[in-house]
């Protein structure tokens, strides 16, 4: 895709809570802008040529990928539609996204282009939004206590089946398969941030046996967490995929 087009993109850098991006047809990330990067806690260059499930949330990244092929088989513009975007370390946050198709000078449909900004900045949630975002919140300042989802359901006063219900419905997982990414959210994020000792992290995420979080990690990102933070400490910019959860 020619990129003449969007000669303007470096202005979308100076944006800290807005993310921006150009695909093309294949939905590979052709520019992204630092905001998005750093959500991917990626070099640019690291994310250019690579999909939305290399970087997020299987069930979310589905769902990006899935309005891309809407968008550019109506060719229509998708205007400030609400979605759930997932941070490395954990936090969910709702934000309004709009997703434009590109035509190259022919006429062509070359791509699409899209930005997200949090819906907070535009004020305050739906209650539908924002019920979900409380829960999530509520076990990221607890995870290290080894929060349970029974405590989620008694925070947010509901009933254990109306709490699986509502993560369902917005994140198409269990709450404790929830708790468990926040845990490996949180994991990588350390890793890649701090030099705690691996044995501190898993503490720090609510693990009492070293050997199950590294299990639980290995499993979940592929390879060991001594491994990970080498990679995201090398200079090369090798990234572990936030994805791919079994």
């Amino acid at each position: 895709m020619n990129l003449e087009a969007f000669s303007d993109r470096g202005l979308w850098d100076l944006l800290d809570d807005i993310s921006y991006w150009v695909k093309d047809l294949q939905g590979r990330f052709v520019w992204v802008n630092l905001t998005l990067a750093r959500q991917a806690q990626a070099p640019r260059e690291a994310i250019l040529g690579t999909l939305d499930s290399d970087w997020f949330f299987n069930e979310l990244a589905s769902v990006y990928m899935r309005d891309d092929a809407s968008l550019q088989k109506k060719q229509r513009p998708i205007v400030n539609k609400p979605e759930l975007v997932m941070s490395a370390d954990g936090e969910v946050v709702w934000h309004a996204t709009s997703k434009y198709p590109h035509f190259d000078a022919t006429g062509r449909l070359a791509g699409t282009y899209g930005m997200s900004r949090p819906m907070e900045s535009m004020g305050a949630l739906p209650s539908q939004y924002a019920d979900l975002s409380s829960i999530v919140s509520f076990a990221r300042r607890n995870i290290s206590r080894g929060i349970t989802v029974e405590a989620l359901a008694s925070e947010a006063h509901m009933s254990l089946s109306t709490l699986e219900r509502t993560v369902r419905r917005h994140l198409r997982i269990t709450p404790q398969y929830l708790l468990q990414r926040i845990r490996m959210n949180r994991a990588r994020h350390l890793l890649a941030t701090s030099t705690l000792k691996i044995g501190e992290i898993s503490l720090q995420c609510g693990y009492e046996s070293f050997s199950a979080f590294s299990r639980v990690f290995k499993k979940t990102y592929g390879c060991a967490p001594g491994i990970a933070r080498e990679d995201l400490w090398s200079e090369s910019g090798s990234k572990v995929s936030y994805g791919h959860f079994e």
